[in-house]
């Protein structure tokens, strides 16, 4: 799920990408993550102002094991 206000959006199930990509357009307000291997987007956030603030990324991998390679 994707942690939006006021509530979680859902995530579409099904196919779990083995590579998440982070697209980031600073300028555009824009933050989308992406399938690594299909290019497919799996969520786009809304649209938002930046205005200067620096941003740092959160990532959640709920619970049990789970490995994560930046």
């Amino acid at each position: 799920q994707a942690l939006t206000w006021p509530s979680p959006t859902p995530l579409p199930h099904g196919h779990v990408p083995r590579r998440i990509e982070v697209d980031l357009d600073y300028a555009g307000g824009r933050v989308a993550f992406r399938d690594g291997d299909s290019e497919s987007e799996i969520f786009a956030f809304p649209p938002a102002a930046f205005a200067g603030e620096r941003l740092r990324p959160l990532l959640w991998l709920g619970e049990g094991p789970a490995l994560l390679t930046l």
